[in-house]
This record gives structure tokens, sequence and C-alpha cells, in this order.
């Protein structure tokens, strides 16, 4: 009888042990879901909000940088045909912005005005340099105009634009144009990743479509540029980079949070396994007691 009895209450711890055992793995589960959740929160308004310095700052330099040498660019815009005159400007802009890639200034209808440029200015750009033409003739009383934000292909290198209104001598308001490689963008992703997380810029008006992650543009991606269904559902934090078309997810790594988790849950075998092999020591201890004081 005390051997039956001694068998149930191990039993019963045992059972006890492996029913708190799981109920604890499933709250650590939990608590894990949570805390990455919240962490993607933190990295993607980090990482956001330094894009969008970068992008305040560049706009802030190229602005001050056509107040420095309005002389070069008030000749410029007389003679567009000195190159010696572009030269000076394309050195400076070199020295003073190392992500820089090239320029031009258009006329008053947003038509580049400068010789050997058209191969550099693709469609996106032009179109680009169209739309805030416009806008500049809407508001011409306003000093402070930026364009929207979004990467350009190009057959050489995939850049972005910043553009800002140059007062013209004749009273147009032509429209500088400057194009700037995603080195510093791409940096900015690489520095805010951690593991099993993929930090994206993605377009806002198409979320499916890659701009930049932490390797550069598009371009040079080892992956296909569109996101799959899945990975769409998976993105579910993300922040608009103002004065953009450019919104930065993240995309976690399902592997990674399926490994931490099946190592919980590896341990919860384990040591219901000990605990198994402990209850039939018990029994075997209890019934070989027994048999020795019959």
């Amino acid at each position: 009888m005390r051997q039956i009895q001694a068998f149930f209450i191990a039993s019963v711890l045992v059972l006890l042990t492996g029913v708190i055992l799981i109920v604890y793995t499933m709250e650590r589960e939990q608590e894990f879901k949570s805390y990455t959740t919240n962490i993607q929160k933190v990295i993607v308004e980090s990482a956001a909000d330094a894009i969008d310095v970068q992008l305040q700052n560049k706009r802030q330099h190229v602005e001050l940088f056509l107040d420095e040498y309005s002389m070069l660019f008030s000749r410029l815009e007389r003679y567009p045909e000195d190159e010696v005159n572009v030269n000076k400007i394309t050195h400076r802009l070199q020295q003073r912005f190392k992500d820089f890639f090239t320029f031009t200034i258009t006329d008053a209808e947003g038509v580049p005005v400068l010789m050997d440029i058209e191969e550099l200015v693709g469609e996106a750009c032009q179109k680009d340099l169209q739309n805030y033409s416009g806008k500049v003739k809407r508001h011409q009383n306003d000093n402070v105009m930026h364009n929207e934000v979004f990467l350009h292909p190009q057959p050489f290198h995939y850049h972005y634009d910043i553009m800002a209104p140059l007062p013209s001598q004749k009273g147009n308001k032509r429209i500088f144009f400057a194009s700037f490689y995603l080195d510093e963008i791409a940096n900015i992703l690489k520095t805010h990743e951690i593991p099993g997380q993929q930090l994206l810029l993605v377009r806002q008006s198409d979320p499916s479509l890659i701009e930049v992650s932490r390797r550069g543009a598009r371009d040079k991606l080892e992956r296909d540029p569109r996101l799959t269904i899945d990975e769409q559902a998976r993105s579910l934090v993300f922040e608009n980079i103002p004065e953009s078309d450019w919104r930065l997810i993240n995309l976690p790594d399902p592997k990674f949070e399926e490994k931490y988790v099946g190592g919980l849950w590896r341990e919860v075998v384990i040591m219901l396994i000990i605990l198994a092999v402990g209850l039939f020591i018990i029994i075997r201890l209890t019934f070989k007691y027994a048999e020795r004081n019959r």
C-alpha cells in the first residue's frame, strides 16, 4: 500500500512539474515574440529618423551650397556651355558631398540645359523634374520646396535626387538638380539591423518594390526586388519617411524565431525525459525495497 502511495505521489509531482514547464515555456515564447516586436518598433523608428535627418541635412547643405556659389551658378545660367565653369561646380560638389553623382540645372520648364547630361538624366529623373518644376511654378512665393525622394534607376548607378529652386536673373525660377548615391542610406540600414531582422526601404506607392537594403540600391540585391506575399504579411512594423516615397520596413527572418522557439521546446522535452527517467528509477527502487521487506 505504501509503495502505491509513493508511486502516486511521485507521479503527481512529475506531472505537475511537466505542466509547470510547459506553461512557463509558453510564457517565455510569448515574451520573446512581444520583445522582438518592441525591438522591431524601436529599430525601425530609430533608423527612419536617421534617414529623415540624412535627407534634411542633404537638402540644407544643397541650399547652402547654392547660396555660397551663387556667382558660379549665375554664370552657368548665362553660359551653360562653359565647361570650365561646369567643372568648377562639379569639383566643389564632389568636395562637399562624398556621395555626389552628377548635377544639372534646368530652364523654366524643368528641361536640363547642360551639355552631355541627357544620358545621366533618365526617365524617372525627367518625370521627377517635371513634377517639381510644376510645384515651383505653383508656389513661386515659397522659399522652401522639396521634391519627393525616391530611387531612380540609371544604367550607371541607381541614385536619388535633391532639387532646389535656383533664382534666375531673368525672373524665372530654374531648378538645381543633384543626384546622390545610396551608400549613406544603406549604411544607416546596416548599422541599425540586428540578427533575425532585415531593414528595407520600399516604395510607399508600391510597397512590394524594394528600393534600398543594407547592400545598397536594389540593383545590388541578391534576390528578387519584389517582396513575396508572405514577406509583405510578415512586415508588420514600418515607418514612412517624410517628404519621400520611401517606407522603411522590418522583415523578420522566420527561421531565426523558429530556431529560438524550437530551442525552448527542446529544453522542455529534455526536462520531461529526465523527469520520466527519474520517475522510472523511483518506481524501480520502490518495488525493490518492497520485495526486500516481504
